[in-house]
């Protein structure tokens, strides 16, 4: 029999069991134990159940066969952890596009032909220079749609024709990166008007879900035992990713965190095996 199931913006649909094997086995799981997981979480969803709590559940299960696993599996929650203002996120996207090889500066005013501008992140390379609005939402629930798209848009070209002529051999291009999802209108009109679009999903490929599984560029967010004000500490220290503390030593996140050397050395391995798998 077919369960119905809630998702984040109210939209009711089948649940489909094999969504959820496939997205534990891109966390890492073995595919026997995917299989386990679904049975036990099978077991007790509920007609209209949250896929939230779907997520839950799995997540709960999950802890039982791989850390390193879970902590994958939670990337779009952990996202939402970086708030609650934007910033962290900017300059997530930022450690992201540095990552890729572009020089990068996060909120630097630039400006367009008719005023001043303020750019989230500013990325430039030999052959390119992209201009990024963030746009960020601490839950699930919000979308974007075709308002916010032609917003950003009309600001990158008010951008584009000054900053062509001051760098004319380089590509400008604009982009909307979010951590939630576009509405239809929003995609058709960024593809319509050639304006680089990035979400949780979208596009099919290059996503921003994608971009960090490819990189391993996981947010320091992904590991549930670090609370709101040591995340924030993390991130005054410019240490956003995972990478990040699995290079430092146990002696500097102690200092940093003001914890036992103990404490420290668990987070330093857990941050280790996440970045190894």
């Amino acid at each position: 029999m077919t369960i119905k199931i809630k998702k984040a913006n109210g939209e009711i649909q089948d649940f489909e069991p094999g969504k959820l094997v496939n997205s534990l086995i891109r966390s890492g799981a073995e595919a026997g134990h995917a299989e386990r997981i679904l049975k036990e979480v099978t077991a007790q969803i509920r007609p209209y159940m949250s896929t939230h709590k779907i997520y839950r559940l799995a997540h709960k299960y999950l802890r039982k066969y791989s850390k390193a696993s879970v902590m994958r599996y939670s990337i779009k929650e952990s996202l939402m952890r970086l708030g609650p203002s934007g910033y962290p996120f900017e300059k997530y996207v930022g450690e992201i596009l540095s990552h890729s090889g572009y020089k990068v500066e996060v909120g630097v005013k630039v400006q367009g032909r008719c005023v001043n501008h303020e750019v989230d992140v500013f990325a430039e390379n030999d052959r390119e220079i992209i201009l990024v609005e963030c746009k960020y939402r601490n839950n699930a629930e919000g979308s974007h749609d075709v308002k916010t798209a032609l917003y950003v848009h009309s600001r990158h070209e008010d951008l584009r024709a000054a900053m062509e002529k001051k760098y004319p051999n380089k590509k400008i291009t604009g982009w909307l990166v979010i951590n939630t999802r576009f509405t239809s209108d929003a995609i058709q009109f960024g593809e319509c008007s050639g304006m680089t679009l990035k979400s949780w999903r979208y596009p099919s490929k290059g996503s921003l879900e994608s971009m960090i599984e490819e990189m391993k560029l996981y947010p320091i967010t992904v590991m549930s035992n670090l609370n709101r004000q040591q995340i924030k500490t993390l991130i005054s220290n410019n240490i956003i990713l995972m990478q990040d503390l699995s290079r430092m030593d146990y002696v500097t996140i102690s200092r940093i965190l003001s914890i036992t050397e103990k404490r420290a050395s668990i987070i330093k391995d857990q941050a280790e095996e996440l970045c190894a798998c």
